[in-house]
């Protein structure tokens, strides 16, 4: 699944299930972009990363939650690897969105990993 994709099932489950129609302002203008965008950006498969600012956002501008403490997230070696990533990862790993992996014997967010259609049919279970 691409992030365009993704982007747009994720809205499209919230507004099913809770029977609205979420506005451009709801969304916020990083989700706009994704939905509004004819590039070949969002078109790319996703990565963890990606998914993981998506899922912040969404957090953030369409159920309103606020950011959580970061609590352990900070001791994965990868975290800052990608600056504008840090804070939706640790976001969504504390919300239990995304599952660090092993990476010998090291866990790790794996942010830059393709992300499975388990992932994504977990993250999708939870809206």
């Amino acid at each position: 699944m691409n992030c365009k994709d993704f982007t747009n099932k994720l809205i499209d489950l919230y507004q099913n299930k809770n029977n609205q129609e979420l506005s451009y302002e709801a969304l916020g203008p990083f989700l706009c972009e994704i939905i509004e965008s004819s590039g070949d950006v969002y078109k790319m498969p996703l990565r963890r990363n990606t998914m993981a600012r998506v899922l912040h956002e969404f957090y953030k501008n369409v159920l309103k939650e606020k950011d959580l403490d970061w609590g352990d997230a900070g001791t994965f070696p990868d975290i800052y690897d990608c600056k504008v990533c840090a804070n939706p990862l640790a976001q969504c790993y504390v919300r239990g969105l995304i599952k660090p992996r092993k990476s010998g014997k090291a866990l790790i967010l794996g942010a830059d990993d393709i992300v499975s259609e388990d992932e994504i049919s977990y993250i999708f279970s939870l809206i």
